[in-house]
């Protein structure tokens, strides 16, 4: 076989692994979109800091218990990143959380969607990821997807700058993420990231008390809660972000208030026009994003990884699959 048809077969699967990791983020979504409905009949019954707390603890436990040597398997800098992994996703969700006390539903909505354009900003800072045109201009298009479905107008307040710092942690999170995560790692960071969270969340808790579901159907949508949308959708996030990039996954991720809106209608909700517009905008931001990260050269690899010995009788390092 010729150097260019191995790398055509390199690229082809790069290109194939991509699209299941972009279908897989956005099975995750879904679940995401349809737990935003559990959380709503879950609130009456425990509160926002008893759940958050809860379900993650639950799920985090739960990791450990599957594969208790997972975490310890990561290595210091994998640990390292685990950890700050852990600190982001939970800053993100209480600084949402308690921004959400100060402003309306649909500004915090809008403010908090602006990660998506946060994302390849933070990804540049931190890590000079390249972005291209074609990755930018759907950025671009999601965050205008975003506001029309959501955006009535924001009024900068204590609520606002929370719910904006919110952002930024997501941002970062999400940016972090793709750069350490490699699929022989991806229980380890899984688990820190929700254990850790679960603990954060638990502390903002504590001092209130933890409240739990009164009713059967409660603990069904905790269960739901934990295992799938917490558990399972995390552990699929961080294996989905070992193979596209941070900006593609930022505007995979923006698709969940689209399956809010959609799941809502079985609830009664209506579906608004500019919900349509919006949606049928972020798609297309999706497509755009997807199509460029799959152009870009070269195949994602794990940046913590130790160089590799050579070859037996050469000097060079033995080729790797991507």
């Amino acid at each position: 076989m010729t150097t260019t048809q191995q790398e055509k077969g390199l690229h082809d699967r790069r290109a194939a692994g991509q699209r299941v990791a972009v279908v897989a983020l956005l099975c995750a979504t879904a679940v995401w979109g349809w737990s935003y409905l559990a959380t709503v009949w879950l609130l009456p019954e425990m509160g926002t800091a008893s759940l958050v707390a809860v379900r993650f603890v639950f799920a985090g436990l739960l990791m450990v218990a599957v594969r208790p040597r997972a975490v310890f398997a990561l290595g210091r800098r994998h640990l390292l990143a685990g950890l700050a992994l852990a600190v982001l996703l939970g800053l993100g969700t209480l600084l949402q959380v308690e921004g959400q006390h100060h402003i309306p539903p649909s500004q915090s909505g809008f403010l908090v969607s602006l990660f998506v354009v946060l994302t390849p900003l933070v990804a540049w800072t931190l890590f000079r990821n390249r972005v291209t045109k074609g990755v930018w201009a759907g950025v671009f298009l999601a965050t205008a997807g975003l506001a029309v479905i959501s955006f009535n107008g924001v009024a900068l307040s204590l609520g606002s700058w929370l719910t904006l710092a919110a952002a930024a942690a997501y941002a970062t999170q999400v940016a972090v993420l793709s750069e350490y995560s490699s699929p022989d790692k991806v229980f380890g960071l899984a688990t820190l990231q929700v254990l850790g969270t679960g603990v954060l969340a638990a502390c903002w808790a504590v001092p209130a008390g933890i409240d739990l579901p009164d009713t059967g159907a409660g603990w069904g949508w905790l269960a739901y809660s934990t295992l799938l949308a917490t558990l399972g959708m995390y552990a699929v996030q961080t294996w989905s972000q070992s193979r596209v990039s941070a900006a593609t996954a930022a505007v995979v991720l923006a698709c969940e208030p689209l399956f809010v809106a959609v799941f809502s209608l079985l609830t009664g909700a209506v579906l608004a026009g500019r919900t349509v517009v919006g949606g049928v905008l972020i798609l297309a931001a999706m497509y755009l994003v997807v199509s460029a990260d799959r152009r870009g050269a070269p195949p994602l690899a794990d940046p913590l990884a130790l160089p590799e010995a050579p070859a037996p009788g050469t000097g060079f390092p033995a080729p790797r699959e991507p």
